[in-house]
């Protein structure tokens, strides 16, 4: 039969009955007599056997001692899987299996399935800490597998044969790395001290749904079949990612879903799932879903696969760029990481806890990226979470830091390594960056300018800490020469960041206080991300110059071969005016804004030493037109006077000058508003025309497009497209911006040659009667 494989087990509502006692770190028993005196006489024998009492009765006395200590292992791992909803359990301390013919079944402390796997659990300790020899249990657990294997693949049959998974599970016992090693090999999964603790804690907080995460640390990067989902979904595309929606039960959704990374175990790290899922946040969700509440909004997750070529869809129809088929899930576990709708999602795990989900067949909607990288999953998991629930961007960076940080998967620990590295500077209070970043409670100020997402995607910009290469981390000037060593390299990256800008605090502290407020520059978020530019040239240029690369030194050392460098940028910002510090600020905010930022940075130290050439500089210096910028600034203003003087005479040409009909009829009305309000501002000294803008022309000639196309379009080939026609207008605004405001820097000689060539076409194609009639505009406009 095949009862005598295994046996004996327990599912259902037995399982709950056993576990309450099972619970207990104690055993009791009752002691009882006819008479009080008896009892007492009982009891003082008992107690003399290590008893104690727990409770005197009327005609009987309640006693307790503690369960062994062997027992009490075996307890306590029973009662965490348990807990945790595996659906059968053994039976008491004398399960077995059946191994092979003619030998005797195999005794097995702890046994757990559920409808995917089978964890067989062996129990060791000590009485008091220290090590252990596990080779012996190793070698029988090896010896017993296969046998075992066979009598669970019988009792279940080959149609529903769970994943089997050998387990060690030990109290006070230190694991030589030997031993350890030895279990890996053998795939037999280890519950240390530290593992027993975690999960007994985490199944308090994530009920069911702690089972999974256990599981993707036993099972990690291993098939289970008994995963395997298809799900009817639509693909379509949002940028540069793929994407499916589909419906699935929440209980198949949580099987391969997770929120820390799946290497995680430390008992540290329950603090984050619960920053991550709020207790109070998920009984409240428990109890609207057993009172009947759906949530008719996406769950957005990211499926990660092994395959190459990514998920399996089974395209039935197509709808211009999106299809409808069978999307294939990943048989994995922790293969989808939920980017946004944790609550709700872990919200039906509490449910089912509370009780009335048993029977419900609710399905939940799923928006599903597919193998997103880990920096774009990051920015879209901080974008989401910021905007719906009001969580603060910098708190959703040290979340994301702390549920990836050491993640087997290199992405994802690069990314929570930068991350980790941009909090901490905030947070040290040695740090030049401490309290300078706003954060959950900290209001933006002009002191309080920086953010955490800006300093940690600058230093992966600048590739301070290293870059990812075929899935694996290359050092970076700041790391170490060993990139996988997060917590030695977090050390460092933050020395060196630390102690770098500190330079510039010291000897620049009435400029750095200043922030983002007038005068300021280097302590705003691009001020910093442009020195992390300027960091990373002078590490490539001391390599170059002496065949050394600075991930092999030391932090101290690293930044004293750096200093020498940063000192000639902290000579110039001694003596600098406001405009020179404007000057740096008003080249813009973008990425190239900040890499031409730093160029400009890079040129100081280039004047005081001509070797320093990193890679664009020089091309930077060469397209710098100061002499080209004063020559342009006379043809802006020549040009915008003629354009003013052709405008103007051809819509008083056309509508006439009675009651300033070209006026009211050939300008739009907003503009006419606007110039209107300057001129009263002004005491309306001049004309109201006086105060139009170089912009405003654009509108004013497409909305007489028929009384200027042959000129204003200066000879484009298709003289019916307005927007391209007119756009010389808006990119010698763009210039004019600069040229007008001498703290905004110097043209390039790429725009010196365009405002040359506008002229030349200008001149030619409108024509003015009298160029000393040229009309008179306002030059700030």
């Amino acid at each position: 039969m095949t009862e005598a494989l295994l046996h004996p087990l327990v599912e259902g509502d037995e399982i709950a009955a056993q576990l309450r006692r099972r619970k207990q770190k104690d055993v009791f028993k009752t002691v009882g007599g006819s008479t009080k005196k008896i009892i007492a006489g009982k009891v003082a024998l008992e107690e003399e056997d290590g008893w104690r009492v727990v409770r005197r009765n009327a005609k009987s006395t309640r006693v307790a001692k503690p369960k062994p200590a062997d027992e009490q292992l075996e307890d306590e791992v029973w009662s965490i899987l348990a807990q945790m909803g595996f659906g059968q359990m053994s039976l008491g301390r004398q399960f077995t299996i059946a191994a092979e013919a003619g030998l005797s079944s195999r005794q097995i402390d702890v046994f757990a399935k559920d409808d995917e796997t089978a964890l067989l659990v062996e129990c060791t300790q000590r009485d008091t800490p220290g090590r252990k020899n596990m080779s012996a249990l190793i070698e029988k657990l090896k010896a017993i597998r296969e046998p075992i294997n066979s009598s669970i693949t019988k009792f279940y049959g080959a149609g529903s044969r769970p994943k089997v998974k050998f387990v060690v599970a030990t109290r006070n016992i230190s694991w030589s790395d030997a031993d350890l090693a030895k279990c890996e090999e053998a795939q037999i999964a280890v519950l240390a001290d530290g593992e027993l603790d975690y999960y007994s804690m985490l199944v308090q907080h994530l009920k069911t749904a702690a089972r999974y995460q256990m599981l993707a640390h036993m099972f990690a990067g291993q098939k289970i079949s008994g995963l395997s989902r298809k799900v009817v979904a639509t693909r379509g595309r949002m940028g540069k990612d793929n994407f499916y929606t589909f419906l699935i039960r929440p209980d198949e959704l949580l099987k391969i879903a997770y929120v820390g990374h799946k290497a995680s175990r430390d008992v540290e790290n329950l603090d984050t799932y619960q920053r991550m899922l709020q207790p109070r946040r998920l009984k409240r969700i428990a109890q609207y879903i057993n009172e009947g509440g759906k949530f008719p909004t996406n769950i957005v997750i990211n499926l990660k696969t092994t395959r190459r070529s990514g998920l399996k869809f089974e395209v039935h129809d197509t709808f211009g760029d999106e299809a409808l088929g069978v999307l294939h899930l990943p048989a994995n576990y922790a293969s989808a990481w939920i980017i946004d709708g944790q609550h709700r999602l872990y919200g039906y795990a509490h449910a089912r806890e509370a009780g009335g989900y048993e029977t419900d067949r609710t399905t939940i909607p799923v928006l599903a990226y597919e193998n997103l990288p880990a920096e774009r999953e990051m920015n879209l998991f901080i974008d989401i979470n910021s905007k719906q629930v009001k969580v603060s961007q910098g708190l959703l960076v040290e979340l994301y830091s702390d549920l990836h940080w050491k993640s087997s998967d290199p992405e994802e620990a690069f990314q929570a390594l930068l991350s980790r590295i941009a909090s901490r500077l905030n947070a040290l209070k040695t740090s030049p960056l401490h309290d300078r970043m706003v954060v959950t409670g900290k209001k933006k100020s002009n002191f309080r300018c920086l953010t955490q997402t800006s300093i940690r995607d600058g230093l992966g910009v600048a590739k301070l800490m290293g870059t990812l290469s075929k899935g694996a981390i290359l050092p970076g000037p700041l790391s170490t020469s060993a990139p996988n060593e997060f917590d030695a390299n977090l050390r460092k990256g933050i020395d060196v960041v630390s102690d770098c800008l500190e330079l510039f605090r010291t000897e620049l502290l009435a400029h750095w206080r200043t922030g983002d407020g007038p005068g300021g520059y280097l302590c705003t978020n691009n001020g910093i991300r442009a020195l992390f530019h300027v960091i990373r040239d002078v590490a490539e240029h001391i390599r170059h110059d002496t065949g050394a690369d600075l991930y092999v030194r030391t932090a101290e050392e690293t930044v004293e071969e750096i200093t020498p460098y940063l000192q000639f940028i902290i000579d110039y910002f001694k003596t600098a005016t406001p405009q020179d510090v404007q000057a740096f600020r008003r080249v813009g905010s973008s990425l190239t804004a900040v890499r031409q930022q730093s160029f400009g940075l890079e040129a100081l130290i280039h004047e005081r030493n001509p070797s320093f050439r990193p890679s664009g500089l020089i091309e930077y210096l060469e397209s710098r037109d100061e002499a080209g910028t004063e020559q342009a600034a006379a043809r802006v203003t020549r040009i915008h006077r003629r354009l003013f003087s052709f405008v103007i005479g051809k819509l008083k040409a056309h509508y006439g000058v009675q009651n300033k009909a070209w006026w009211t009829k050939g300008i739009p009305l907003k503009i006419r508003q606007s110039c209107t309000a300057e001129w009263e501002a002004k005491n309306r000294e001049g004309e109201e025309e006086s105060q139009l803008y170089l912009i405003s022309y654009i509108e004013i000639c497409t909305d007489n497009w028929a009384l200027f196309k042959d000129s204003v379009s200066l000879g484009a080939k298709d003289k019916d497209n307005k927007k391209s026609a007119t756009k010389w207008i808006k990119d010698l605004n763009e210039i004019r911006k600069i040229t007008t405001h001498p703290e905004r820097g110097i043209l390039t000689a790429e725009q010196v040659e365009l405002v040359r060539d506008i002229h030349e076409k200008v001149e030619q194609f409108l024509p003015v009667d009298d160029e000393d009639e040229v009309g008179r505009v306002d030059e700030a406009a």
